[in-house]
């Protein structure tokens, strides 16, 4: 959960300070409502565990990131994009459960190795489907929580030995990394492909005698949450 809890830190910081204002346009959601997330994430995983009977949650690892996934649907609106969400999140709960299953929680080492690799791999697997900034977070936040309710269930009825716990092992690891990992995959895509825009109309300029035959229309793609 340590490194969860300063990638969130490192995030609140630069939203608070104004410094991320740049990338919630893009998006299309309110900096403050990024702030709030990630808050209720932090505050989420640093209070206790919840029991109730044999079962156990950890809010941050678990409650929030559901809340914060249906804001975020809420924001993509039903269209099509809600549809590929929907894909991205089974197919990031997928890697969840394909990872955890053959890597045991058994000791601190491999909690901390599963939730590694499901960050990494989810945050790539929900761009690669989602596509877009909004559907991308959404869709970790998603589906590692739908791979911990399968992989929980796995554990107990399945393996044995295990107690139903949703939000631990690691999962708000996952869970954090799979978004801050995702969107920084999905930013350095479009970075190259403003940089190969740009080259692109420089040539185009020095070819002609004036700049008219410029689209500016290369332009937009960085101002539009769906990376096509």
């Amino acid at each position: 959960m340590t490194i969860g809890l300063v990638l969130l830190a490192v995030i609140a910081i630069l939203i608070f300070f104004g410094l991320s204002d740049k990338f919630f346009k893009n998006l299309g959601v309110a900096s403050w409502i990024g702030f709030l997330i990630a808050l209720a994430l932090i505050v989420g995983a640093v209070i206790p565990n919840i029991t109730i009977g044999g079962f156990t949650m950890n809010l941050g690892g678990f409650i929030v990131p559901i809340i914060g996934m249906i804001i975020l649907a809420a924001f993509i609106g039903w269209n099509w994009d809600l549809a590929r969400l929907a894909f991205a999140e089974i197919s990031v709960a997928a890697v969840a459960v394909a990872t955890r299953v053959l890597i045991l929680p058994d000791n601190s080492g491999m909690i901390l190795a599963a939730s590694l690799i499901v960050g990494f791999v989810g945050g790539t697997v929900a761009y690669l489907i989602g596509r877009s900034r909004l559907s991308t977070l959404a869709a970790v936040m998603g589906g590692v929580v739908l791979g911990d309710l399968i992989v929980n269930l796995i554990y107990v009825y399945g393996i044995g030995g295990y107690t139903f716990s949703m939000g631990t092992r690691g999962v708000f690891d996952s869970i954090i990394v799979g978004c801050v990992f995702g969107i920084l995959l999905l930013e350095a895509v479009v970075t190259a492909r403003r940089a190969a825009s740009n080259k692109r109309v420089a040539n185009t300029s020095m070819s002609t005698e004036s700049g008219e035959d410029v689209n500016k229309d290369d332009f937009d793609d960085y101002f539009d949450d769906t990376i096509l």
